[in-house]
């Protein structure tokens, strides 16, 4: 990694909305690097992240491409830093590399810079609930513990400054996050996984390929690191061939040969024949398979870093859950209302039905398609008969295709919902037919919106409105 920062010329592809680049921007300004940012967002749809900007007294010192890239700009720099939205076939990134640039993103410069051991989790779902829980786990006995990383509202170098080497921080990491690492060989001292399912297709070739950058996050690891692995998900248990770490596993259906497991409603950890309970799943305000799996997860990291069973108990019966994933917003005429709007996966959406047990579900779905595969949750809502209210989006025409193969009755669909505005209203008429409703996407929301997190907000929005 760069020893001194002033004077170099930096170049930040894609500023974007979400803040990680944002805050490696200010981080840079306070080293006196010489900062280029180009977007291919004009200045209006950045305005969110250029105020903030703004507020930095060398904002002017900034260079700015925006609305399109130049390709002068990648043959003059230092170091290039690209979102991880930026696809590695970017044919400026390739004048980059015919320049001899440095290419990074946000997660390796972390790892180059911080001094201490980092946690990483990835995962197809799950790693936002197991970073924040074992965050929480930790911060009991580590009080500048903290999260960053994939999680919209902590990025990685907002943090950077303000944590001892011993803080120990989580990363949730993305495979976009994860591509990079595996380039400069770069993984956690203590990586987590919490499952690897078929996603992000309109990304990667195959699912081999997406596979492939998961791994990332464990192959690069050293004998002295520990790798936690889904015992129940044959794909991230086959990643204990790829890495040199000692190798634990978790699980909430059987027991592993090492690791933590669910038993009789209570959390064991166990080292070959050696058994020790942890905590009781009790006064949780958590359930569903797929969140006792993240719990098992975070549970496992937080007992081999010595924390406390007490302390590991005591978090876990705090833990609320994370916002927008499966969370629960209270009830609309005694229904309950759950926001699962980052459910953007077919999987996802079955996981949360699937949590559901023996409830009549009204669900809003859809959006646009990520090359994904929808029979099994077509499947799952003839036999749960579920209700369904769908977005308009290339993912809600291959549900609804997978449904009339099935046979499933027109009677129970709504389609083409212009608007989550308008889907909300219709699914208020059919209130009086459910237990639940449940907004779970199982679907990617660009068509829409900025992110699946304004989607998130919306429906929040939309429901408490109706709740006053």
């Amino acid at each position: 990694m760069v020893k001194s920062w002033e004077k170099k010329k930096v170049l930040i592809m894609g500023l974007g909305l979400q803040g990680g680049a944002l805050q490696v921007a200010l981080w840079l300004l306070k080293q006196g690097a010489q900062i280029t940012i180009t977007d291919l967002k004009n200045s209006q749809q950045l305005k969110s992240s250029l105020d903030q900007l703004k507020k930095h007294q060398d904002f002017k010192k900034i260079k700015f491409t925006l609305g399109k890239h130049l390709e002068s700009d990648f043959v003059q720099q230092d170091l290039i830093i690209k979102n991880p939205g930026v696809p590695r076939e970017s044919k400026f990134l390739k004048i980059a590399k015919d320049n001899n640039i440095p290419i990074i993103n946000e997660a390796v410069m972390f790892f180059g810079l911080y001094p201490g051991k980092i946690i990483g989790v990835t995962g197809t779902r799950g790693k936002s609930t197991t970073s924040t829980l074992l965050h929480q786990i930790l911060k009991t006995e580590i009080k500048d513990n903290v999260v960053a990383g994939n999680i919209a509202t902590v990025p990685m170098f907002s943090i950077l400054d303000k944590i001892s080497k011993d803080s120990k921080p989580v990363l949730e990491l993305s495979s976009w996050h994860l591509e990079d690492l595996a380039e400069y060989k770069r993984s956690p001292y203590l990586a987590i996984v919490t499952n690897v399912l078929i996603d992000h297709l309109n990304r990667y070739q195959n699912f081999a390929a997406y596979k492939q950058a998961k791994m990332a996050i464990v192959k690069n690891q050293k004998k002295t690191d520990l790798a936690i692995l889904n015992y129940d998900n044959l794909t991230t248990k086959s990643f204990a061939k790829f890495t040199k770490a000692k190798v634990y596993y978790f699980s909430v259906k059987q027991k592993v040969p090492r690791g933590v497991y669910l038993k009789e409603n209570s959390f064991y950890f166990c080292d070959h024949k050696k058994e020790t309970c942890i905590t009781a799943v009790k006064d949780w305000h958590i359930f569903g398979e797929a969140n006792l799996s993240n719990a098992a997860a975070a549970i496992c990291a937080a007992y081999l870093l010595k924390i406390s069973k007490q302390n590991i108990a005591k978090a876990c019966r705090n833990f609320k859950g994370v916002e927008y994933r499966f969370q629960p917003l209270g009830k609309l005429k005694n229904v309950e209302v759950f926001n699962d709007a980052t459910a953007s996966t077919p999987d996802a959406t079955i996981a949360a039905i699937s949590a559901l047990e023996n409830k009549k579900i009204l669900l809003i779905a859809g959006g646009e398609d990520k090359e994904l595969v929808y029979r099994d949750l077509a499947l799952l809502i003839k036999k749960r008969k579920v209700r369904v209210v769908l977005l308009a989006g290339s993912a809600s025409k291959k549900l609804l295709i997978e449904l009339k193969k099935i046979k499933y009755p027109e009677e129970n669909l709504d389609l083409n919902l212009p608007s989550l505005k308008t889907a909300f209203q219709k699914a208020k008429k059919y209130l009086n037919q459910a237990d639940v409703l449940l907004f779970s996407p199982a679907a990617a929301s660009f068509n829409m919106f900025a992110n699946e997190f304004e989607r998130a907000k919306q429906f929040s929005q939309l429901v408490k409105n109706d709740q006053k």
